[in-house]
């Protein structure tokens, strides 16, 4: 006899179908078989892989209803494909309605390339002269060396010597043995060539005094740019105005760490006249008309009109305001009338 799983009847061990809710029996109840899923097969399909690759899962299984990978149902496919991001276990889990059974698959990537130095014997090189540029790389199956010119495979060096011709950035890639897995490192090395000075020019050969000038220039490979005698810094212009007081000759210098280079031009200036006066000396050689002035009639008027007296002693006595008001008015009118006389 064998038992029904879906409703637990008794049912003769030739049965097809359950007498009491029509289950089907698997083949094998019939036979005499396992009741449980059996697996046959269940690898990674790939001998070689890396963290970041893409493997994929093949599995034979026979007897399961139900077939799941890390819990995701791939009973109607024929293969998972999973990436690896990192060491891991994959679970399958075959079951049906009597049995179920897992099998782990322990996923161990093989160690990515890395890249563990890769320096310069110096970052500025002069045009034309060599450099020498070491590595040191693991776990890589190829290796190459890349510039803006040309791909080489050092696969098999440590070191390099190379020699360039302008500014570059230098780059080295380190490979498993699936291309699309790598790592890589880059170094810019700036390449220093002499400075030139293809020219330096004034828009205005001669000027008036206090005119402005614009001084121009075109210069290659240049750190720093100085325009003497004024010592102003242009590194970062093309042009300057100046507005020289007297003919100037002005110098362009510029320079980088391995060279220096000079230019001069001459800027004419006509002076605006002037005229120098001491003022001092001036009003001293003046010569003054006489001026003779007869105030002599003045003095019988003041002293009958007592005006030194009024002026300088106190009344003895308190005087009523507007008496005092009336007698100083009456004062001011004779002291205007004595000044007022035509002189004879």
């Amino acid at each position: 006899m064998k038992q029904c799983p879906k409703c637990n009847t008794e049912n003769p061990k030739q049965a097809k179908f359950c007498r009491h809710c029509r289950y089907e029996f698997p083949e094998a109840t019939i036979s005499g078989g396992s009741l449980s899923p059996i697996v046959h097969l269940c690898k990674v399909r790939e001998d070689k892989y890396w963290i970041g690759s893409i493997i994929h899962i093949d599995w034979q299984i026979d007897n399961a209803n139900t077939v799941t990978i890390n819990g995701f149902d791939v009973t109607s496919l024929d293969e998972y494909e999973i990436k690896v991001d990192k060491a891991m276990t994959v679970t399958v889990k075959a079951e049906n309605d009597y049995d179920q059974i897992s099998k782990d698959l322990r996923l161990s990537p093989k160690p990515l390339p890395s890249i563990l130095s890769f320096v310069p014997s110096t970052y500025q090189v002069q045009a034309g002269n060599e450099i020498k540029l070491r590595w040191d790389v693991r776990n890589a199956i190829r290796i190459t060396l890349s510039s803006s010119k040309v791909t080489k495979d050092v696969s098999n060096k440590n070191y390099i010597k190379i020699s360039l011709d302008r500014d570059e950035q230098l780059n080295l890639t380190a490979y498993a043995e699936d291309d699309n897995i790598y790592v890589d490192k880059t170094i810019d090395i700036r390449v220093l060539a002499p400075v030139v000075i293809h020219g330096f020019y004034a828009d205005k050969d001669v000027v008036v005094e206090s005119d402005k000038v614009t001084l121009r220039w075109n210069i290659e490979n240049a750190d720093s740019i100085m325009i003497e005698p004024i010592m102003k810094d242009v590194t970062r212009l093309s042009s300057f105005q100046v507005s020289p007081a007297r003919t100037t000759e002005y110098r362009l210098v510029a320079s980088n760490m391995i060279s220096r280079a000079e230019a001069s031009l001459s800027v004419g200036v006509r002076t605006l006249p002037k005229i120098d006066i001491n003022l001092g000396e001036t009003f001293a050689k003046m010569e003054l008309p006489p001026c003779n002035v007869d105030l002599s009639f003045l003095s019988d008027s003041i002293k009958e009109a007592d005006v030194d007296v009024w002026m300088t002693t106190a009344p003895s006595k308190t005087i009523e305001k507007n008496i005092w008001k009336e007698k100083i008015s009456r004062k001011w009118k004779e002291i205007a009338s004595i000044f007022g006389r035509p002189k004879h």
